[in-house]
């Protein structure tokens, strides 16, 4: 039994689907029965639980082969603490993979995550790696992935209201673009072998190394808008257009102190690019199967 952690998510959609795929018995958790029904149409088993309750998690976990254990990579936009969000969630975690003696976890982290400080919720990720490391016996493999393409989903508003991206990173820093869709390849792959030993890391590319600007130019060219560019923002504008959109101000610092993580290099890649850790998905790949989608379907409800 494979259990699933975070199963309507992103990556967590995509692991489990790749294990139900091969024929493998998973175990998908979920805070609500209807979104985890797909998964159960495939053969899934779903178990309800928030992903902060120790209990049911330990419950969740017994009997696993292995798990794939990830924190919430998206922002509560209203949160004054998600920093003790993160926590809660990893203080459940920990004591339930080692009551349930659990032998095997492939985590998600990031990119950044060897920071203990000064990368906003990703000092989070470091955390998990440190606390999921001090469990005995366990053997466990930390998943660095870099900058989600799935991101770029949120410039669509920008371009449709002020026809550029927008954003305060660097128009010219280069991030390390990977898809959801390889990270849950890679992730059950690993969970499938489970021949990772003691605390590994594994960092992964992605397909192609681009800059905002870069990006924007080739999601112009793909949505018709040739001349499409990238505008950075000050850190003032972007406080102020967050804080149009509810996000609260703990919040808004915590975006902005990863912002300036990655313009400065702070978060970084620690790996040269390789065969080994460069996933397959290509950019114009999620330009036409995810981006142009979202995009018209966004369009058409203005």
């Amino acid at each position: 039994m494979y259990v699933i952690t975070g199963a309507t998510g992103r990556t967590g959609s995509a692991v489990a689907n790749y294990l139900l795929d091969k024929g493998q018995q998973v175990r998908v958790i979920g805070r609500n029965p209807e979104r985890l029904q797909p998964f159960v149409n495939k053969g899934a088993e779903a178990f309800v639980s928030e992903p902060g309750d120790a209990t049911r998690l330990m419950k969740a976990f017994a009997g696993a082969k292995a798990v794939y254990v990830m924190l919430q990579p998206n922002y509560i936009v209203t949160s004054s603490d998600f920093r003790a969000y993160q926590n809660r969630i990893i203080n459940a975690l920990i004591p339930a993979l080692a009551q349930a003696k659990c032998r095997n976890v492939v985590s998600l982290s990031s990119w950044g995550a060897d920071k203990e400080e000064g990368t906003g919720s990703v000092v989070g990720l470091h955390l998990l790696e440190q606390r999921l490391n001090q469990i005995e016996g366990l053997n466990v493999l930390h998943l660095r992935a870099g900058y989600f393409m799935e991101n770029l989903l949120s410039q669509i508003h920008s371009i449709l209201i002020h026809n550029a991206a927008r954003g305060p990173f660097l128009p010219d820093v280069h991030f390390p673009m990977i898809s959801t869709r390889d990270i849950g390849q890679i992730a059950g792959e690993a969970l499938l072998k489970g021949n990772h030993q003691a605390q590994q890391i594994r960092e992964l590319h992605g397909s192609c190394d681009l800059s905002m600007t870069e990006a924007a130019r080739l999601i112009g060219k793909a949505i018709g808008k040739p001349d499409l560019g990238y505008i950075q923002t000050t850190e003032e504008t972007a406080r102020n257009e967050m804080r149009s959109q509810g996000f609260s101000e703990h919040v808004i610092d915590l975006v902005l102190e990863t912002a300036r993580a990655l313009n400065t290099k702070h978060i970084r890649m620690l790996e040269q690019r390789s065969s080994e850790n460069t996933a397959m998905t290509s950019f114009n790949a999620f330009l036409n199967e995810v981006f142009i989608p979202q995009y018209e379907k966004e369009s058409q409800a203005l």
